[in-house]
């Protein structure tokens, strides 16, 4: 098979940035955080043993705030049985 002359070729290097930018923007919103040092290293640490990137491992922090919420509605509806728990009682 006969090799290509790579001399002729011509690299479209700025539409190469517009479609990787594109690429890299689908479906994500940029933040930002501020967070301190040694969060931010543990963070790294720990993403380093799980092969991912620590920008990844953030999202986390939306699984852990759906969490909270949850957690927060099950105890609303436990103080809220105590309360009836307690009029009956004291019935």
């Amino acid at each position: 098979m006969k090799q290509p002359n790579l001399r002729h070729l011509k690299i479209d290097r700025g539409g190469t940035e517009i479609i990787r930018n594109a690429i890299r923007r689908k479906g994500r919103v940029t933040i930002t955080v501020n967070l301190d040092a040694a969060d931010l290293r543990a963070q790294k640490t720990h993403s380093k043993k799980a092969g991912a990137p620590y920008q990844r491992l953030l999202t986390l922090l939306t699984t852990t705030v759906s969490q909270q919420d949850s957690i927060q509605s099950r105890l609303a509806r436990l103080e809220q049985e105590l309360r009836k728990i307690k009029r009956h009682i004291a019935a």
